[in-house]
């Protein structure tokens, strides 16, 4: 599942580089912070410890890495392709969770203050669009469940074949 979305040459190649290492703010400001043992870990096929560790949360996607590589790679890919799979199987902060939640019902990850806004003579937001993300979402989540319906008609076929 990880290898799919990610590109491991490229990876191979970002550890022997190391670049975007000493410019990356994380890596220079948290304690512990190496995403270099984490991309050798995925080269290695050992990923799996990396999907309850908060390392692959601390990645701030400022994309320092990908505009000092050279492959424009990163390993802000890794970070992203990680935190994929562990959200998939429930191994996110409850951070995450809830900015998930506030964006399914408002459309936006937080609320403007409205009497800061006011205070200093700004117009009221604009709506955040949550309805139509509500659509959306509703209309993702019916492509897949169609899409898993035709997988199990197929292996029912199949089985009917044999």
């Amino acid at each position: 599942m990880l290898e799919a979305n990610l590109n491991i040459r490229l990876l191979e190649q970002c550890s022997r580089c190391e670049a975007c290492y000493s410019i990356c703010p994380s890596c220079r400001h948290l304690p512990g912070y190496d995403p270099r043992e984490v991309i050798k870990d995925i080269i290695a096929g050992r990923f799996e410890k990396w999907l309850r560790s908060k390392s692959i949360w601390q990645c701030l996607e400022c994309h320092y890495c990908l505009e000092m590589c050279y492959q424009h790679y990163g390993f802000e890919n890794a970070m992203t392709a990680l935190r994929a799979v562990a959200a998939k199987r429930g191994l996110h902060p409850p951070q995450v969770k809830r900015g998930w939640d506030m964006f399914a019902k408002t459309g936006r990850l937080g609320e403007p203050a409205l009497p800061a806004r006011k205070k200093f003579g700004l117009p009221e937001p604009a709506a955040g669009g949550a309805e139509e993300f509500k659509k959306l979402h509703a209309l993702l989540k019916a492509k897949r469940s169609e899409k898993e319906n035709e997988k199990q008609r197929a292996k029912g076929q199949k089985a009917e074949r044999t």
